[in-house]
């Protein structure tokens, strides 16, 4: 097995633009975790072990023989796109507080924000639709999420705990 510890670079640096490439397939879910196991496109065996805060961005170098390298892809996969070009800022307000409080991983891209879908359309959709927003269009969709950076809001990195004073 070929032990990873650290992120080389991006795959477009010069210093690998003459190597050959094998790739290993990186969902938004296993991007931002410390430890995992693979298997690449050409079926080498990979343990990563990162230091934390690490994330496995689309085009990380991972591996280096002088020949080949081994290169992070994030391949497309369901995202919901809610638009946000004819919705009012107080809309936005109610989406974003909506998305936040499902602990949503959410990305804002231009007027969009982009949610992964986890389970189906539907249920992602829920909160959103639940708010009755005049002007409201959302779309499904396959794309690569949070490939080139940690979600703006990443629900996976929850850490805080809920204290409600109901006296």
């Amino acid at each position: 097995m070929l032990i990873v510890n650290h992120i080389l670079g991006h795959a477009e640096a010069p210093q690998f633009i003459d190597r050959q490439r094998d790739s290993i397939a990186i969902l938004s879910a296993d991007a931002g975790r410390r430890r995992i196991r693979v298997r690449s496109e050409q079926g080498v065996d990979v343990g990563i072990d990162l230091p934390r805060q690490s994330w496995l961005y689309d085009g990380a170098v991972l591996h280096d023989d002088g020949e080949r390298i081994l290169v992070v892809v994030r391949p497309p996969e369901p995202v919901m796109v809610i638009d946000l070009a004819h919705l009012t800022m107080q809309a936005v307000f109610r989406i974003g507080h909506a998305l936040g409080n499902r602990h949503s991983p959410s990305q804002l891209h231009g007027n969009e924000i982009i949610v992964p879908v986890t389970d189906t359309p539907e249920l992602a959709s829920r909160p959103v639709l639940a708010l009755g927003l005049a002007g409201l269009v959302l779309r499904f969709e396959e794309r690569p999420f949070a490939a080139e950076a940690p979600p703006t809001c990443a629900g996976a990195a929850h850490e805080h705990h809920h204290h409600h004073d109901h006296g």
